[in-house]
């Protein structure tokens, strides 16, 4: 029976060991095993080996932790990495399209659909950041503790395009007048703060998919 955090971590490292970043996974787990006890030996007064029967109920035992990562995935990293990448991609795709058929070409159901949109800012962001907590929320749940990896650099791969728009703004190579409706002052500053909050949310929603994980 395991009776303290230490010998809880130091069995689950042994089980995997051959994981590539075993490390970075014993690190996450432990910090919740940490987190777990706190809440058990001082919030309801139960000494560790009580506690640790506790969490090993909530979070599975080092063995039951393995062999989760023995199991054959039917998802993969990198189709899930891609599938996120892809949507956010496809956003910028027809956002920018229908904005250049917009200001283009003379169409009326474009000239329709940027009205409702341009109305709604508030809305499309809101939705937006959901992305970005599913995001994190589907990467935790499929390949929890070893996805923290994955989650940052699906992230980073997907701001490129955020990036390369602000440039292509910035340097006039798209009319600034396009985006006359939406850039006001509370707007700009909205989308800065909310660029800042894209790693907090997907790793908020990660946290919650690993929890839901194990």
């Amino acid at each position: 029976m395991i009776r303290s955090k230490q010998e809880y971590i130091s069995i689950l490292r042994k089980k995997l060991r051959r994981y590539r970043h075993s490390e970075e996974i014993v690190a996450e787990i432990e910090v919740h095993v940490h987190e777990m006890l706190l809440e058990f030996t001082e919030g309801h007064k139960m000494s560790e080996a009580d506690a640790m029967k506790k969490v090993i109920e909530k979070l599975g035992s080092p063995k039951e932790i393995a062999a989760m990562y023995h199991e054959e995935l039917g998802v993969t990293e990198s189709k899930t990495q891609w599938t996120f990448i892809t949507v956010n991609l496809l956003f910028f795709i027809v956002g920018i399209s229908l904005t250049a058929i917009y200001h283009l070409v003379s169409y009326s159901f474009a000239t329709h659909i940027w009205s409702i949109l341009t109305s709604i800012p508030f809305i499309i962001i809101v939705l937006y950041m959901f992305f970005w907590g599913l995001l994190g929320y589907e990467i935790g749940k499929e390949f929890a503790y070893k996805g923290k990896r994955l989650l940052k650099k699906t992230l980073y791969i997907s701001l490129i395009p955020n990036l390369i728009l602000m440039a292509l703004v910035i340097f006039r190579i798209i009319p600034l007048g396009w985006f006359d409706p939406l850039l006001t002052g509370p707007f700009i500053i909205l989308c800065i703060i909310c660029t800042a909050l894209v790693f907090p949310i997907s790793y908020a929603g990660y946290r919650w998919g690993v929890m839901r994980s194990v």
